[in-house]
């Protein structure tokens, strides 16, 4: 794999790569500062892990709801207290409703407030 110059990671390693030749950066600086990066990059690593984790337990949740029920209507709420609702389309509690303040099946003559309340 051939990198170019113009990559910002290259240009910064030759900006490092530079300063410590020319003594404006000492060495314990350099180690700090690659040290720093190698953490950041692990910590990148991690964290997009857990995201993608999130969005596959959602679609699991998503596809149970879509099983128990033909007509389904499903959602879920990370705000506040982290709830989801699978409702039947075919009930007296068609709608799902989520928001910050809890999640419910809203009847027909009901719309969903946007704390996740039915009114």
């Amino acid at each position: 794999m051939v990198m170019q110059k113009d990559e910002g990671g290259v240009r910064a390693f030759d900006d490092l790569a530079r300063g410590l030749d020319t003594g404006a950066i000492s060495r314990s600086k350099a180690i700090k500062l690659g040290g720093a990066a190698l953490v950041a990059s692990a910590l990148g690593l991690f964290t997009s892990q857990e995201a993608e984790a999130q969005e596959v337990e959602i679609a699991i949740t998503r596809n149970r709801c879509q099983r128990k029920f033909q007509r389904s209507d499903f959602c879920r709420n990370r705000q506040g207290n982290n709830c989801s609702v699978c409702c039947n389309r075919e009930s007296r509690h068609p709608k799902a409703c989520c928001g910050p303040k809890g999640c419910n099946c809203c009847r027909r003559k009901e719309r969903c407030a946007g704390s996740g309340r039915c009114v």
